[in-house]
């Protein structure tokens, strides 16, 4: 359909009599945003909030790589004409080069701006979600399980340190998302590979790859995922600590039995230390909630 057309025949000014007493000046166009309209739009942005470099930059990459979604969200202008929401999308459509359809709404009140996001709160999967990420549920899960790690490390942490909530917002986790994005999938796709390939889901995506994390960094080793694959029993070898791992969770798993995640990630670290010495026979071993996690062997 030829854009022109589309622009003029999508127009709805939606200006009408609710009732004899109530009138709305509401409109609503569906506008195919072109980088020369955006600077337009950008001429009326006095009174909104302060750009974030670093959220510009990220729809800026989204664009040129051909992930950005037209997902209805809409560009506002108030009575006034006051831009008062959709800036760093207007300015990466400047910077990208690149045209969407939006649907732009004008005529909303002029303290609007401080009633936006302030229904259900969002969480961090759904910001990430709305910045254009898929799997968010997963990827926001990995993330603060990393920065917990992170922070945390492993010479002083114990039970309690990692079963604390701890404060980590929901735009740090996009930020941590927008520079950290190109590894933390692929860790997470290959992990959920072998998750998908076992039969028993005895330790999540999630868990499963902050532990690749732990042992191999941003980008593990073939040999960390070889080591995950025989803790989940996809590669089975017997009287060694991964088998010994291996049925200690499937066990726990069929008893339906609570396993302690902090247990999980010490039993995971002695497994992994005893497989990068070449996994020699050992029918038992045991790690204790009220000790610090074991110091890692690098590969």
């Amino acid at each position: 359909m030829n854009v022109e057309v589309l622009q003029k025949s999508s127009y709805r000014n939606v200006t009408k009599q609710v009732s004899a007493k109530y009138v709305t000046n509401l409109s609503v166009e569906l506008v195919y945003v072109t980088p020369e309209i955006a600077r337009n739009y950008l001429k009326f942005n006095q009174k909104n909030r302060k750009e974030s470099a670093k959220h510009l930059t990220f729809l800026v990459n989204q664009m040129r790589k051909g992930f950005f979604i037209e997902n209805g969200e809409s560009i506002v202008f108030d009575q006034n004409n006051n831009l008062t929401d959709g800036q760093h999308r207007l300015m990466a459509i400047v910077q990208s080069g690149k045209s969407y359809f939006i649907p732009i709404v004008r005529g909303v009140a002029s303290n609007s701006m401080a009633t936006y996001d302030t229904g259900k709160n969002r969480s961090a999967a759904d910001v990430l979600s709305l910045n254009g990420f898929t799997n968010t549920h997963t990827l926001s899960a990995v993330i603060r399980l990393i920065e917990k790690y992170s922070k945390k490390g492993s010479k002083t942490a114990n039970k309690d340190s990692y079963n604390r909530s701890e404060a980590f917002t929901n735009q740090q986790t996009l930020d941590y998302c927008m520079e950290n994005y190109d590894w933390l999938s692929t860790l997470i796709n290959k992990v959920t590979s072998i998750y998908n390939k076992s039969k028993f889901k005895t330790i999540g995506v999630s868990s499963l790859s902050l532990i690749a994390y732990m042992i191999g960094g941003k980008t593990p080793s073939n040999e960390v995922y070889d080591y995950i694959k025989q803790v989940y029993g996809l590669s089975k070898h017997q009287d060694t600590a991964t088998s010994y791992l291996n049925t200690k969770l499937h066990n726990a798993k069929i008893n339906k039995e609570p396993l302690n995640f902090y247990w999980i990630l010490g039993m995971s670290i002695k497994a992994w230390n005893y497989f990068s010495d070449g996994n020699p026979s050992v029918k038992y071993f045991k790690f204790s909630t009220e000790a610090h996690l074991p110091k890692i062997n690098r590969y």
